[in-house]
C-alpha cells in the first residue's frame, strides 16, 4: 500500500489501489455488522417493517418481472400488470410498490434470483448500497481534486455513520440518496464548469424514479449546494447573472424529471390523493431541553429522537474542528455546517424537509456528506498547523467536551467512549511535528482511530443493553413468516379467488395476501388509497392509521359490503366469531377459517340511490345501514331510497375505578391501566358497539400525576425524585399516543389514540369498536387506560345495532349479482342480468384508472359507497368488463419520450464546437 500513502496527487494516478483498500476495509467492517446478526441467529430483516413491506415487496417484484419475462420470451408479447387484487382491497402496483422497489435500479437484480432467496439478495442489497454510496463519494472527492487518503478516511466516515448501522439496517433504500446526492452536485459542479450536463441529468432522473420521497429532499440540498457553489466559485456576480444559472439549472433539472416522469408523474399524482400527508401534525419552536443536552454528544455518540441518526466517527469532528481553526477559508464549508446544525436544532426545519408532514430529520444522511467532506478537506491541513491554529483546535476540544457530557443525560457510556476517542483523534493531529514525523504515520493513526470509533459504535448499537437485534426477524424465517398466516388454507377454499376474509388476533403479518395470492382486508404501505381512508374515517374504522389497516372489525354490514366470505382466528385461546360465520370452512393446527353463505359477491345491485348531501346528515350507525339501501353517489337516473334504521341506543351508566374520575366530559387518569365500567341495557340479538367522537388524549408528567394534595405530604427526597423523572419525561415521546382496552365478555379490542405529536398520526379521533354480537341485551363492558392523563371526548355512547334487517338488505343487493367473474392482468370480466334498471356496485376500490365497459360499450364508472365504484344498468343481460390502467402513466410516457428527446438534443448541442471565452473569472 505504498503507493496509497504516497504524496503524489491523486489527479495523476490510478485509483486502482484506491479502490482495493476501500473494498478490503469496507468488507471488513461489514463482515463485523453482519456478525452481529448471524451469531446472534438474526437475519437483516425488521419485522416491525421489513418482513411485511420490504422483502415481501422485493419478492413480489422479482416474481412480477420474471412473469413479465416469460411472457415476452414464450407468449412473444408485453404484458405488463398494472393492478393486484392481492394487494389490499386491491391496488395499483407501481404507485404502492414504488417507495420500496419499484424504480430503484438495484432491486431489478430480483429477477435473476428465486424467490426463496430472496431473503440472500435482500441482505447482499443492504451492503450493496452502503458499498456504492462510498463509490460515488469518493467520485465526486477525487473530481474536486482531492488526495486519497483524505478521500479513502472521508468515505469510511459518510458510509458508517448512524444513519446505515441503525436505519439502513431497517429501512435498506434508506441508503440510496447516499448514491445518488453526490452524483447529483458533482454534476453542479460540471455545470458551473461549463462541462457536459449529463451526469447532472441523469442523477437527478435516477433520484427521482428510484423514490419519491427522497428525492425531495435531494432537491432542497440541490438548491442549497447550487446556492453555496455560485458565490464560491464567480467573483463577479449580478441579479441577471444568478436568473440565468437558475434558467440553465432550472431547464436540465425539468429535462430529467421528463425523463422520470413514466414511474415519477404517477407516484406524486397519487401522493397528493392520500390522506397520510395531509394530516396537521404538531411543529413545536423548540424540541424538549433532554434533547439539547444531549445534543453535541449524539452527533458522534448514541442516536437522537426524531431519527436525529448522527453517529458520526469522532475522527470527522476533528476534522471539523481544523476547518474552523483556519481564519478567512472554507467558508462554505463552514456556513453550511452551520445552516445544517441550525436544520438539526430547530424542529421546523425536519417538518419542511420532511415534505410538511411531521418532524423528522430523516436528511441527516445528507449531513453526513458534508461532515465527511469537510474532514477530506481538513486532512491536507494536519500537516501544515500552526502553532496559534492548534490551539484554537485545543480550545474547541475543550469546549466541545464540556458541553457535550456536561448534562448527565448526555453521559451514556456510549457518549462518553465516543468523546474519548475524539480527544484521541485530536490530540493525534496535534502531534503532527513532534511524535508523528512523516505523515503515513499519522495517516494511519487516523484511520485506526476512525475504524475504532465505527465499531464501537456498531457494537453499542448491537448491544444487548440496547436490544436492537431483538427487533429483527430470525434468520431463514421471513418468508416463513409470510407463509404462516391462514391464506395457505383459504386459498383451498371454494370462491377464494373473487372473495375477501377478514381475520381478527391471527397475529399473522400483515401484507400476507399480498404475497400468497389471496384477497383479505389488511393492507400496510407507506402510500394508500385516499378513497379507503376516508370511508374509513366514516365509519369510525378502529384503526388510527390511514395506510396500515388489518381488518373491518367484524362489522358485518362492512364485511358483506366488501365481499369478505371468510373469518380467521386463532385455533386456540379466542373465541369470539362475528356474526353470519356460522359454519367452519376448515381448520389447521393454528387457525380456524369460517365461512359466511350470505357474504355479497364482488358485485353487486341496489335498485335506488342516496344523494351525498343526504348520507353525509346521518350518524355513523345510519351510514352503515343506508349503504345496504342504496348506492351513494351524486346523481342518478334511478329513484331515491326510502331510508329506514332500527340502530338503538343502550341506556349505560359509567363507574370509575381506582385512579380514574370523570368530570367535565373528561376522563381524568392519574394511574396507568386505570378502569372504568360502563353497565348497559339495550337489544338482544344485536351487535353492541362502543362509539367515541373525537376522542383524544393529552398525558400527564410524573409531576402531574401527584396530586397537590399528596405532593405535601411528601419528602424532600421523594419530590426531587419525582422531579428528576420529570426532567427526563420527553414531552414528545411520551405523549404521543395511549391505548384503551375494551373488553365485553369473550371480546377484547383496543382504541389507539394518537395524538399530532405521533409519526404516523392521521388526525383520526372518531372509533367505532363492533364488541360482537349478543343474543342478551344487558351487560358490562370494562374499559382499561394505558397511560395517565386527559382522555377527552365530545360524545361516547353504545348502540345496539339488530341484525334481522342486514339480512334482508343482503339478500336483497345480492339477488341480481356478477355472475362467471374472471380475472386477467389489467381486466376483469363477468355476466349479470337485471330485471330492471339498476346500479351495479363492484366491492372494488375507485381509481380513475378503472374504465368500465357494458356489452362492449364504454360507459361512465361512478365512484360510490366513498369507497367503492359502480356503474348504471338496462334491465336485461349484460357482459361486464372492466380495464386498468396506471393513472397519468400514458402522459408520463409522453413526457419520458419528450425528455429523451430534449436530452439527445442538449448532446447534440454540448458536441458542436463553441467559442472560446470563460462565464467569468472563477477562484482557483
Amino acid at each position: 500500500m505504498r503507493r496509497f500513502f504516497s504524496k503524489e496527487k491523486s489527479g495523476k494516478e490510478k485509483k486502482a489501489d484506491f479502490y482495493i483498500l476501500y473494498t478490503m476495509v469496507f468488507v471488513a467492517i461489514s463482515l463485523v455488522i453482519y456478525g452481529c446478526f448471524y451469531f446472534n441467529g438474526k437475519a437483516l430483516v425488521w419485522s416491525h417493517d421489513g418482513v411485511p413491506q420490504h422483502i415481501n415487496a422485493l419478492a413480489y417484484y422479482g416474481k412480477y418481472l420474471r412473469n413479465v419475462l416469460k411472457t415476452l420470451v414464450f407468449d412473444h408479447k408485453i404484458s405488463l400488470p398494472m393492478w393486484d387484487m392481492h394487494i389490499g382491497y386491491g391496488s395499483d402496483i407501481l404507485t404502492t410498490l414504488h417507495y420500496y422497489v419499484i424504480g430503484d435500479p438495484l432491486t431489478l437484480f430480483s429477477v435473476f434470483v428465486p424467490e426463496k432467496n430472496t431473503e440472500i439478495l435482500y441482505e447482499i442489497l443492504i451492503f450493496l448500497r452502503i458499498y456504492l454510496a462510498g463509490i460515488t463519494f469518493s467520485i465526486y472527492c477525487f473530481y474536486r481534486k482531492n488526495p486519497k487518503q483524505a478521500t479513502f478516511i472521508g468515505c469510511l466516515v459518510y458510509i458508517f455513520a448512524g444513519w446505515t448501522i441503525y436505519a439502513s439496517m431497517k429501512h435498506p433504500y434508506f441508503s440510496n440518496p447516499m448514491i445518488y446526492l453526490p452524483l447529483v452536485l458533482m454534476g453542479i459542479d460540471k455545470v458551473y464548469k461549463k462541462e457536459k450536463p449529463y451526469l447532472f441529468i441523469w442523477a437527478t432522473a435516477v433520484a427521482a424514479m428510484s423514490n419519491f420521497y427522497f428525492f425531495y429532499m435531494i432537491s432542497v440540498f440541490m438548491v442549497l449546494y447550487a446556492a453555496f457553489r455560485y458565490f464560491g466559485i464567480f467573483r463577479k456576480r449580478s441579479v441577471k447573472d444568478v436568473f440565468q444559472w437558475f434558467l440553465k439549472f432550472a431547464g436540465f433539472y425539468l429535462v430529467a424529471l421528463m425523463i422520470a416522469a413514466l414511474i415519477f408523474l404517477p407516484v406524486i399524482m397519487t401522493l397528493f390523493g392520500t390522506e397520510r400527508f395531509q394530516a396537521q401534525n404538531y411543529v413545536p419552536f423548540l424540541y424538549d431541553r433532554i434533547y439539547y443536552e444531549k445534543y453535541l454528544g449524539c452527533l458522534i455518540g448514541e442516536n437522537m429522537i426524531q431519527w436525529g441518526v448522527a453517529g458520526y466517527s469522532a475522527v470527522a469532528m476533528a476534522g471539523v474542528f481544523v476547518i474552523f481553526s483556519k481564519r478567512k477559508k472554507y467558508t462554505g464549508l463552514k456556513l453550511g455546517f452551520v445552516l445544517l446544525n441550525l436544520f438539526l436544532l430547530i424542529p421546523f426545519a425536519g417538518h419542511v424537509l420532511n415534505g410538511f408532514s411531521y418532524v423528522s430529520n430523516r436528511w441527516i444522511w445528507a449531513y453526513g456528506m458534508l461532515i465527511a467532506y469537510i474532514l477530506v478537506q481538513a486532512y491536507p491541513e494536519l500537516f501544515t498547523l500552526q502553532m496559534q491554529e492548534k490551539r484554537r483546535i485545543f480550545i474547541m476540544l475543550l469546549v466541545y467536551c464540556v458541553l457535550a457530557l456536561v448534562s448527565k443525560s448526555a453521559r451514556t457510556e456510549r457518549n462518553s467512549m465516543a468523546v474519548m476517542l475524539l480527544v484521541l483523534a485530536v490530540f493525534t493531529v496535534l502531534s503532527y511535528g513532534n511524535i508523528f514525523i512523516q505523515g503515513k504515520y499519522l495517516c494511519g493513526m487516523l484511520v485506526a482511530v476512525l475504524i475504532t470509533s465505527i465499531i464501537l459504535n456498531v457494537s453499542y448499537q448491537y448491544s444487548y443493553e440496547k436490544n436492537y437485534l431483538s427487533e429483527f426477524e430470525e434468520k431463514n424465517r421471513a418468508l416463513e413468516e409470510l407463509q404462516d398466516g391462514p391464506d395457505r388454507t383459504i386459498l383451498s377454499l371454494d370462491g377464494s379467488s373473487s372473495s375477501r376474509y377478514d381475520q381478527y388476533k391471527t397475529g399473522s403479518y400483515v401484507n400476507t395476501a399480498m404475497y400468497m395470492g389471496t384477497n383479505s382486508t389488511s393492507y400496510y404501505f407507506s402510500v394508500a388509497n385516499g378513497n379507503i381512508s376516508r370511508f374509513f374515517d366514516e365509519m369510525y374504522l378502529n384503526t388510527p392509521w390511514d395506510y396500515h389497516y388489518s381488518s373491518l372489525d367484524g362489522r358485518t354490514i362492512l364485511d358483506r359490503l366488501a365481499s369478505v366470505k371468510y373469518f380467521a382466528v386463532k385455533r386456540n385461546g379466542y373465541g369470539y366469531i362475528p356474526y353470519g360465520y356460522d359454519e367452519e370452512a376448515a381448520s389447521t393446527k393454528k387457525y380456524r377459517i369460517y365461512e359466511d353463505e350470505d357474504s355479497l359477491p364482488l358485485g353487486y345491485t341496489y335498485d335506488s340511490w342516496i344523494s351525498r348531501e343526504k348520507y353525509e346528515k346521518l350518524s355513523v350507525t345510519e351510514k352503515q345501514q343506508a349503504l345496504l339501501q342504496g348506492a351513494v353517489v351524486e346523481k342518478s337516473s334511478l329513484p331515491e331510497t326510502q331510508l329506514s334504521f332500527d340502530d338503538k341506543k343502550a341506556d349505560f351508566t359509567l363507574e370509575a375505578g381506582k385512579g380514574c374520575k370523570i368530570k367535565d366530559g373528561k376522563i381524568i387518569v392519574t394511574k396507568k391501566n386505570a378502569k372504568i365500567s360502563i353497565g348497559y341495557r339495550g337489544e338482544p340479538k344485536s351487535e353492541v358497539y362502543l362509539i367515541a367522537k373525537n376522542l383524544d388524549f393529552s398525558a400527564y408528567s410524573p409531576r402531574e400525576q401527584v396530586s397537590d394534595k399528596k405532593w405535601n405530604s411528601l419528602t424532600e427526597y421523594e419530590k426531587n425524585q419525582i422531579l428528576y423523572e420529570d426532567d427526563n419525561w420527553r414531552y414528545w415521546k411520551e405523549s404521543k399516543e395511549s391505548a384503551v382496552e375494551v373488553s365485553l365478555g369473550s371480546v377484547d379490542k383496543t382504541i389507539r389514540i394518537f395524538t399530532d405529536k405521533y409519526n404516523g398520526y392521521s388526525g383520526r379521533h372518531n372509533f367505532l369498536l363492533n364488541m360482537g354480537y349478543k343474543n342478551y341485551s344487558a351487560g358490562t363492558m370494562t374499559l382499561t387506560f394505558s397511560m395517565p392523563g386527559e382522555y377527552t371526548f365530545d360524545d361516547l355512547y353504545l348502540v345496539c345495532q339488530p341484525m334481522e334487517s342486514v339480512e334482508k338488505q343482503t339478500e336483497k343487493l345480492g339477488k341480481e349479482s356478477l355472475e362467471n367473474v374472471s380475472m386477467e392482468t389489467n381486466k376483469i370480466i363477468g355476466d349479470i342480468e337485471v330485471s330492471s334498471d339498476k346500479f351495479l356496485a363492484f366491492s372494488i376500490p375507485y381509481s380513475a384508472g378503472f374504465r368500465a365497459y357494458v356489452d362492449g360499450k364504454k360507459v361512465d364508472l361512478i365512484k360510490a359507497n366513498s369507497m367503492y365504484m359502480g356503474i348504471e344498468l338496462k334491465k336485461g343481460k349484460h357482459e361486464i368488463v372492466l380495464t386498468y390502467c396506471t393513472p397519468y402513466i400514458v402522459p408520463g410516457l409522453i413526457l419520458t419520450a419528450t425528455g429523451l428527446l430534449l436530452f439527445l438534443l442538449i448532446a447534440v448541442s454540448y458536441r458542436k464546437p463553441k467559442k472560446s471565452g470563460e462565464r467569468g473569472k472563477q477562484k482557483k
